[in-house]
């Protein structure tokens, strides 16, 4: 008798993940409770975090949406407080986008919440198994490593939702 084969243990791998990512969704939704910003307007944060500098079109390209939606979330977040807006001095046309010190302290309090709650559940598994999910984190980021950034799906046929 044999095993799963490759294609059948990645969907099944894919499935797990999508499974995680919504409860980690979830966990930043709770952390979000007290805080006057949206679930997009969290993600657009988390982008701009993790791209200093980026002008908004790259915003949009990567939250799927277009660029007057886009510029609307970095109005309502530049009008908090939590984005600020500077002109990229290559093209004076552009804005490039960058975290305010009160939006840096909101993306640290996102991560933190999600660590805290993902260091619990590494608590309830086993040596061989964090011995496991240790190899295969460390697989995955080896292979993104080597992919190039893209905003197109690799894969055709899962695009997102």
């Amino acid at each position: 008798m044999t095993g799963p084969t490759s294609a059948e243990l990645r969907g099944a791998i894919l499935h797990d993940f999508e499974r995680l990512m919504e409860h980690v969704a979830q966990w930043r939704q709770v952390g979000l409770a007290d805080v006057d910003v949206t679930m997009p307007q969290a993600r657009c944060l988390i982008f701009v975090g993790l791209r200093p500098a980026s002008p908004i079109s790259a915003l949009a390209s990567h939250l799927h949406i277009g660029l007057p939606a886009a510029s609307g979330l970095v109005e309502r977040l530049v009008e908090a407080g939590y984005i600020e807006r500077n002109v990229d001095p290559l093209d004076r046309r552009h804005q490039l986008l960058t975290l305010s010190e009160d939006g840096r302290a909101l993306v640290d309090r996102f991560h933190e919440l999600s660590s805290e709650r993902l260091g619990d559940l590494l608590h309830g598994l086993s040596a061989a198994e964090l011995r496991g999910l240790r190899l295969g984190v460390a697989a995955l980021e080896r292979e993104a490593r080597t992919e190039e950034p893209s905003t197109e799906p690799s894969h055709p046929e899962r695009t997102p939702a």
